[in-house]
């Protein structure tokens, strides 16, 4: 037993390091910064896996100590809730043999904690995270004044210079902003993180191809719900209904969108033709207004009746 604790001791120190090394090279240092950021839960999910939550919990707050040594202790505290919380689930989510799908959804909402938690400690902090978003709108005003003035104005520019309206569209595609992201940097994560574990001896079953992939049928129904509270907050003048509904159905139809993109290219694939032309459509039909508006109808009507059969097959395949 004190063989094993001190064997989880010296690993657990030693990702608490790299952890903190990682961390230090996305913010300090540009290009490998990039690659560093998806490589972040890296050490603490590694941890969790080889030697369970408790040592994952104490390297992560290990990290955020080490931290502190080189940065304010806000920002070391800021960034060990975003990517330990994250680097926990993930670990967790591959202990317990989730599926592929299921361990992106409970990493994005591990992520978008963080996010949230980021939001109450300036909250805490400053009183009011609305005036850290004033002070990032003026920074970005003032930007926008100096870039006019040496480049002359543009419509860019001209989009800076109502600050009201500016904050209340920021403040209107917030939610989804939020969501999207988490969903994005889970997926890029997820795909990261598996090649990397696999090294280590922990396999993950990859997605399905993207041909052959479907959402859930809540996402359809979520879809509905939203898009109909949409309509009734705007015809009964409910704001806040008409603001939830919008945000929802706006990060929704994104997934609707791919579940569209995903049909499209199951189609193709079959014709034997090449993967470009599968691309060249997609981009086609998401630049074309008519089409796009379309498409996300039919990515709700697909998950709905499932066109390509791949929850349970054709009648005469069972």
């Amino acid at each position: 037993m004190t063989r094993y604790n001190t064997r989880a001791l010296v690993e657990s120190a030693l990702l608490a390091v790299i952890g903190m090394v990682l961390v230090l090279l996305g913010q300090y240092v540009p290009f490998l910064g990039i690659a560093a950021l998806f490589l972040w839960p890296l050490p603490s999910a590694l941890v969790v896996l080889r030697h369970g939550m408790r040592w994952g919990v104490m390297a992560s707050i290990i990290t955020a100590l080490c931290l502190s040594l080189f940065m304010n202790w806000i920002t070391a505290l800021s960034l060990w809730v975003l990517f330990g919380l994250t680097g926990l689930t993930f670990g967790y989510a591959v202990l317990k043999q989730f599926s592929p799908a299921k361990i992106i959804v409970v990493t994005s909402a591990a992520f978008l904690m963080g996010i949230l938690s980021e939001f109450l400690l300036a909250y805490l902090l400053t009183g009011s995270p609305v005036r850290y978003l004033d002070e990032m709108l003026r920074a970005m005003q003032a930007s926008a004044g100096l870039t006019e003035k040496a480049l002359g104005p543009s419509p860019f520019t001209d989009m800076f210079k109502d600050f009201d309206l500016l904050k209340d569209q920021i403040l209107k595609v917030l939610p989804f902003t939020l969501v999207f992201s988490a969903m994005l940097q889970s997926y890029i994560n997820f795909e990261v993180l598996r090649r990397v574990l696999d090294r280590f001896g922990h396999h993950l079953d990859p997605l399905p191809p993207f041909s052959r992939r479907i959402f859930p049928e809540y996402i359809a129904h979520g879809a509905i719900i939203s898009y109909t509270a949409a309509v009734l907050g705007i015809r009964y003048k409910l704001p806040v209904v008409e603001q939830v509904g919008q945000n929802i159905f706006a990060g929704v139809s994104f997934l609707l969108l791919i579940e569209t993109a995903s049909v499209v290219s199951y189609y193709i694939s079959r014709q034997g033709l090449p993967k470009v032309f599968s691309v060249l459509t997609v981009f086609y039909i998401v630049a074309n207004p008519v089409l796009n508006v379309l498409a996300v109808f039919f990515g709700m009507i697909d998950i709905l009746f499932d066109f390509r059969r791949l929850r349970y097959g054709y009648l005469n395949d069972m």
